[in-house]
């Protein structure tokens, strides 16, 4: 594994998690709700590395959003973690396919935030007895969809990889 391209997809991660916690989270909520960045930047760079890195990532950029955040220690990390893996093993089948890879953008929002919601729930946060729950769901999917027409091609860009290596780093 290439190291240069997990330092830039944690250097990402970090950026988000920052941005996340400090501007989208108090100032961009509109409608009371934030875009999910983090998940985001996750599922961006995890198109373009393998799957241990990918999980590596999502598990670090959802441990600091964890620290940084007002919620259960590990919540975010595992849910990362696991949207990370799913991104790798998706990527071949909407590579190549603008509308498909944006879908995917969509609907693994919507996973990351309904998978945070259960296991919320689970622990004690209550997240389901909040009645806009689901809207709330809908409009983050939403929101990163809309993001994701700048964030894809900005870390594709960044992360490009090796053709001559053919391997993903």
């Amino acid at each position: 594994m290439r190291f240069r391209f997990l330092n830039i997809g944690l250097a990402l991660a970090i950026a988000a998690v920052i941005l996340q916690t400090t501007l989208f989270d108090r100032f961009l909520d509109p409608f009371g709700v934030a875009p999910d960045f983090v998940l985001l930047v996750v599922v961006a760079t995890a198109y373009q590395l393998s799957e241990e890195a990918a999980m590596l990532l999502g598990f670090s950029a959802g441990l600091l959003t964890d620290l940084l955040g007002n919620t259960l220690l590990g919540v975010w990390a595992l849910v990362l973690t696991v949207i990370g893996y799913v991104t790798v093993r998706i990527r071949p089948r909407v590579e190549g396919y603008g509308l498909l890879t944006l879908l995917s953008v969509f609907a693994l929002t919507i996973a990351g935030e309904l998978l945070y919601a259960v296991l919320g729930t689970l622990f004690g946060q209550q997240v389901f007895s909040d009645v806009n729950a689901f809207k709330k769901v809908l409009l983050a999917a939403v929101y990163n969809l809309l993001l994701a027409l700048f964030v894809l091609p900005l870390t594709a860009r960044l992360m490009r990889r090796d053709p001559a290596a053919g391997v993903w780093a």
